[in-house]
């Protein structure tokens, strides 16, 4: 056995001294090792990790930006500007520009309860935004919310009265993918959209190739939707994509069940058989199944005409399984 030694004669005796030093050292050159490990941008690591938490957004070389929406007026009449994040990519861009992707938070908004700016965005994304960048990806956040008065969200707001809606939400990615490409450093040929939740509901809008699209205003080339609510979309009579959709989806879902997802997917491929909606489910898997918190159940949701109580939290292996996958479609030439 490993950690004994037996003398030329007599029986063996345990090296316990020995062993506890050895073990001291190997603890010591672990940590540190872990230490190194953690400094350095991995692409394969999986953000929001309980024992690496998402760098803060100053580590991250974070940008606030503001984009115009110039498509929309606030109440006395002057052009509506977005507040976003911006998150160069750590690599330097290839020749042509490096992809970029514009992420769509979900009704609880961009930042924890501590404040609303770069600071305090929420670990989620600023986990996704230290993987994507790894990858070699701009990264932009948009703030539906906080410039309209809502910056910590909309969740409990009931869906008919709610003034940030699906088609303000569009309006505010088109604004998004024009502040994008405009940018030197960014390949115009190559932006994805990515959301969570209300946000992913935002992307089934902006690829919903059945209402227009404007002039001047590139295509995306790939979209991912992260546990959407799917059924209005499903509802829509002609609802088509004008790009390929990876969806994502909880099995245990109860805030939004996926079951009105794959009827979205039946729908889409009966009317247009060559599309190219991917559907992902994880069974046992609820709402914000890619995150790291603990399953809860979260009260004061609406649900069809009364508040209800919804289930939320992480999945370990359905959270794997799913960057693998959003890996693999961020990487294929063409998904």
């Amino acid at each position: 056995m490993a950690g004994h030694v037996r003398p030329a004669n007599g029986p063996v005796r345990p090296q316990r001294p020995v062993i506890r030093a050895s073990l001291r050292v190997l603890a010591v050159f672990a940590g540190a090792l872990a230490l190194h490990v953690a400094a350095q941008p991995a692409p394969d690591a999986l953000p929001e990790m309980p024992a690496a938490p998402a760098p803060s957004g100053a580590e991250l070389g974070v940008r606030t930006v503001e984009i115009p929406r110039a498509s929309a007026k606030d109440a006395e009449g002057a052009p509506q500007t977005l507040t976003a994040y911006w998150f160069a990519p750590h690599a330097k861009a290839p020749a042509g520009g490096a992809p970029a992707v514009i992420a769509l938070h979900g009704c609880s908004g961009l930042y924890t309860p501590a404040g609303a700016d770069a600071r305090a965005l929420g670990s989620r994304y600023r986990g996704y935004a230290q993987w994507l960048s790894a990858r070699g990806y701009a990264v932009l956040f948009p703030d539906s919310f906080g410039p309209r008065g809502k910056p910590h969200g909309i969740c409990t707001e009931r869906y008919a009265a709610r003034g940030i809606n699906g088609a303000v939400r569009r309006a505010d990615i088109l604004a998004a993918i024009r502040w994008v490409v405009a940018q030197p450093e960014v390949d115009a040929r190559r932006i994805v959209l990515l959301g969570w939740s209300n946000g992913a509901q935002a992307v089934l809008d902006a690829v919903d190739a059945s209402r227009a699209w404007p002039a001047g205003t590139p295509l995306v080339d790939r979209a991912v939707a992260f546990y959407p609510g799917c059924a209005s979309a499903q509802k829509r009579p002609d609802y088509r994509l004008n790009a390929p959709l990876l969806l994502l989806a909880g099995g245990n879902d109860d805030w939004t069940p996926a079951d009105h997802c794959q009827a979205l997917q039946t729908a889409v491929l009966a009317r247009q058989p060559q599309a190219r909606f991917e559907l992902d489910m994880f069974g046992g898997a609820y709402h914000g199944f890619d995150g790291t918190a603990a399953v809860k159940e979260r009260n004061g949701i609406p649900k069809g005409r009364r508040y209800g109580t919804v289930t939320v939290g992480g999945d370990p292996a359905a959270r794997e399984a799913a960057f693998a996958k959003l890996a693999a479609w961020l990487d294929a030439p063409h998904p």
